[in-house]
Parts: C-alpha cells; structure tokens; sequence
C-alpha cells in the first residue's frame, strides 16, 4: 500500500515529447526545419562565392605587387648605372680641370 506521504512519481506526458512516427509527418517537418534555414543555405552560398572571388583578387594583387617588385628592382639597377655614369663623367672633367689648375699655380 503506498503511503500518502511520499508524492506520486508520475510519467512524463506524451503530448510534450510526441513525435510524429510516420513518413509523411516526417517529411511535413523536415520540409518545415528547410524553409526556416534556406535562407541561410542561400547565403552560404553566396557567401562561397564572395569567398572565391575575394581569394581571385587576393591572387590577381598578389601578381601585381610582383610585377611591382620587379619593376622597382630595375629602377634600382638603373639608378645605380646612372650614378656609376654620373661619376665617370665628373671624374671626365675633374681631371682636365685639376691639370690646368696644377699649371695656372
């Protein structure tokens, strides 16, 4: 017999953990679940493609800056033949100059 002191342990209802158990009812909720995340779906996609097209700009800036590279690498060794030109040529007339100056002393 049991006591009325201790409270009744009672089973949980099945109407908060019913689940449709057949196919069609199944198919009704999984078609409701995908209407409520294919926006999401859409924009994963959407956002696959920003994705592709920002690695594509990366890759097209990442050719550019060596182009870049090279460029500024023959500007360099353009500088430095024109510095090496610069001092032959003042050394050219330094050397007439510094012989005339030896004979007008």
């Amino acid at each position: 017999m049991p006591s009325t002191s201790e409270p009744s342990i009672s089973k949980p209802s099945t109407s908060d953990t019913a689940q449709p158990t057949d196919a069609g009812a199944l198919q009704a909720e999984v078609t409701r679940l995908r209407e409520l995340v294919e926006p999401d779906e859409a924009e994963y996609t959407s956002l696959k493609i920003e994705l592709w097209a920002a690695r594509d700009s990366a890759f097209g800036a990442e050719m550019a800056a060596g182009e870049l590279r090279g460029q500024v690498k023959v500007l360099e060794g353009q500088l430095a033949q024109a510095n090496r030109n610069r001092r032959w040529m003042v050394e050219r007339i330094k050397a007439p100059l510094r012989r005339v100056k030896a004979i007008l002393r």
